[in-house]
C-alpha cells in the first residue's frame, strides 16, 4: 500500500511538473517568435495584435520618461530637441536590435491580453454585460463597489476605436519595473552614444525611480478581478453557473480570477494552466475547483466554441477534456495544481530545467 501511494503520488507531481513545462514552453515560443511572421507560433491575428499592444506599451513608457529627461537636460540644446520630438522612436528601435523584448513573461501578458480581447469582441457583438452591471448593482456593497473598480479598470483596456490598449499600470509589478528599466537603458545609450553626454546616470536613474514609485499593481483589472472573485466566494455564489455565465459574456479575466481563487491560486498561474497547449489544463482547473460536471461541460463547450486559448490544437476538444474530467478525482486534480500555488520563482525554475533536460537526464 506504502509503496502504491508512493508511485501514485510521484505519477501526479511528475504530470504537474510536464503540465507546468509544457505551458512555460509555449510562451518561451511565443516570446522568441512573435516578432517573427515566418516562424510565429501564435495565428496571425494573434502575433500582429500581440506586436501592435507590444509597441505602444513600450511608447507610452518611452514618451513619459523622455518627457521627464527632457526637463533634466534643457542646457543641451540637441538632446533637449530629440527628446522632445515625441513622433520619433528612440528606445523601441535599440530594444529591438538588443532582442530585449523577446521575453517570456512579457510574451505571456501580451498573449493574455490578446485572449481577453478575442472573448470579449465575440461577446460585444451579441450583446451587453449583463452580469458585470447586475453585480454593479449588487445589494451587497462591497461586491457592487469591487465590480464598478472592474469596470473603471476594464476601461482602460480599450482605445477610442475598441481597440486593446496595455498601459503600464496593466501589468504585473515585476514586469513593469523590468520594462521601465529596459526603456530606460536603451535612453541611456542614446544619450550617450549620440549625444556624448556621459554624466547621465542619475538622471536616468531617479527618472525611472520616480516612475516605478507611482506604480500601484493592486490597480490591475486582474487584481480587480480577484477581489471581485473573492467576494463572492465568500458569499458562496462563486459557482460553476456563475463562471460558465461569465466566460460566456466575454469577461475572460472574471473566469480566470474566479477559478484562480477556487483553487488557491494566483491570477497569472490559473491563465497558465488553463493555457495548456496540450488542452488538458481546463479540466484539471474545474475539478480541482470543485466544480459540477454540468456547468463544466458548458465551460468547455464555450472554451472550445471560441477556438483553444493558445494551444496548437486543432478541433473541438471538449468532449476529450469533458472525459479527463471524468476521471479525476478531486484530490488528484489539486495535487497537480500544487507546484503553480509554489512561489513563482521556483516554478520558472522548475520549467527551466524540465524543457532542456535531455531524455537521458529524465530517465536518470
Amino acid at each position: 500500500m506504502a509503496e502504491g501511494g508512493s508511485t501514485k503520488g510521484r505519477t501526479q507531481s511528475d504530470a504537474a511538473r510536464l503540465l507546468l513545462a509544457a505551458a512555460r514552453e509555449r510562451f518561451a515560443v511565443a516570446a522568441a517568435d512573435l516578432l517573427l511572421p515566418d516562424r510565429a507560433r501564435l495565428t496571425e491575428w494573434q502575433r500582429l495584435t500581440a506586436a501592435a499592444l507590444l509597441t505602444r506599451l513600450v511608447r507610452g513608457l518611452e514618451d513619459e520618461m523622455r518627457a521627464r529627461l527632457a526637463v533634466r537636460f534643457e542646457g543641451h540644446e540637441a538632446l533637449h530637441a530629440a527628446l522632445s520630438s515625441a513622433h520619433v522612436p528612440i528606445a523601441q528601435p535599440i530594444l529591438e536590435r538588443a532582442e530585449a523584448l523577446r521575453d517570456a513573461d512579457l510574451s505571456n501578458v501580451l498573449v493574455r491580453r490578446v485572449e481577453e480581447h478575442r472573448y470579449w469582441k465575440a461577446h460585444a457583438a451579441a450583446g451587453g454585460d449583463e452580469l458585470l452591471f447586475e453585480l454593479v448593482r449588487d445589494p451587497d456593497e462591497e461586491v457592487a463597489a469591487e465590480a464598478m473598480e472592474l469596470v473603471i479598470a476594464r476601461s482602460r483596456r480599450f482605445d477610442r476605436f475598441q481597440e486593446p490598449a496595455l498601459g503600464r499600470v496593466e501589468l504585473p509589478a515585476e514586469l513593469q519595473h523590468k520594462l521601465v528599466w529596459m526603456v530606460a537603458a536603451a535612453l541611456r545609450h542614446y544619450i550617450v552614444q549620440q549625444h556624448h553626454v556621459a554624466a547621465v546616470d542619475a538622471a536616468i536613474e531617479e527618472t525611472a525611480s520616480a516612475l516605478i514609485a507611482t506604480y500601484d499593481e493592486g490597480a490591475t483589472l486582474e487584481a480587480r478581478a480577484i477581489r471581485l472573485a473573492r467576494r463572492l466566494d465568500g458569499a458562496e455564489r462563486l459557482d460553476g453557473a456563475l463562471l460558465a455565465r461569465a466566460l460566456s459574456e466575454g469577461m475572460l479575466p472574471v473566469f480566470i480570477a474566479g477559478l484562480a481563487v477556487r483553487c488557491a491560486l494566483d491570477y497569472a498561474a490559473a491563465w497558465e494552466v488553463l493555457a495548456d497547449p496540450r488542452g488538458r489544463g481546463p479540466a484539471i482547473l474545474l475539478r480541482a475547483a470543485g466544480i459540477a460536471r454540468e456547468p463544466v461541460a458548458a465551460i468547455l463547450l464555450l472554451l472550445n466554441s471560441r477556438g483553444p486559448l493558445v494551444s496548437g490544437a486543432e478541433g473541438d476538444a471538449a468532449a476529450e477534456q469533458l472525459g479527463l474530467y471524468d476521471t479525476l478525482d478531486l484530490d488528484a486534480a489539486r495535487d497537480v495544481l500544487r507546484l503553480w500555488q509554489a512561489d513563482p520563482g521556483y516554478r520558472a525554475s522548475v520549467a527551466r530545467i524540465s524543457t532542456r533536460a535531455r531524455p537521458s537526464a529524465e530517465a536518470a
